[in-house]
């Protein structure tokens, strides 16, 4: 059996038997489709595969922050422990009170810088914490300073350090 034509069952039928039947009709338009499909499948897969391919390499995601502390002692000795430096609420880093290190493999982008331990007769100057940008290898980061003074008034309490 061939099909039906109309709700007809052409029974033993051929195609030749129905040149311009609506079954042959359809039979030639699925085949089209399906060929159209097959292309367009091709043709987005092709494209897929040549945007992956490029030959630069991939923009860098990460870089490196330098944080520098410098503590005006005034002829009083400093804070021997340092201080404590975290970076977006990561793990604590040490720091000496006139010390620069460098953190590698930040991802790119804005991060927040905290430095605390100061002691009680110390005081940062300025942000703190305070809101850095990361960038790459081509723009690096600014470095980041922390200064800190002794405040005005107090006296050398030698270890009133907040260890």
């Amino acid at each position: 059996m061939l099909g039906s034509v109309y709700g007809r069952e052409l029974e033993g039928a051929t195609k030749s038997d129905v040149p311009n039947s609506p079954f042959i009709q359809e039979d030639i338009m699925n085949k089209t489709h399906r060929s159209l499909v097959a292309a367009l499948v091709g043709l987005i897969s092709s494209l897929t595969v040549g945007c992956g391919d490029s030959s630069e390499p991939a923009a860098p995601t990460t870089g490196t922050l330098e944080i520098s502390v410098s503590t005006d002692s005034a002829n009083v000795p400093v804070d021997p422990g340092g201080y404590t430096l975290v970076v977006d609420n990561g793990p604590d880093q040490a720091i000496g009170a006139n010390a620069t290190i460098t953190i590698a493999a930040l991802s790119t982008g804005r991060h927040l810088v905290r430095l605390y331990g100061v002691a009680t007769n110390y005081a940062i100057n300025g942000d703190n914490p305070r809101w850095v940008y990361v960038g790459t290898d081509k723009a690096p980061a600014p470095p980041v300073s922390f200064s800190i003074s002794r405040l005005a008034g107090t006296t050398d309490c030698g270890g009133c350090w907040d260890y």
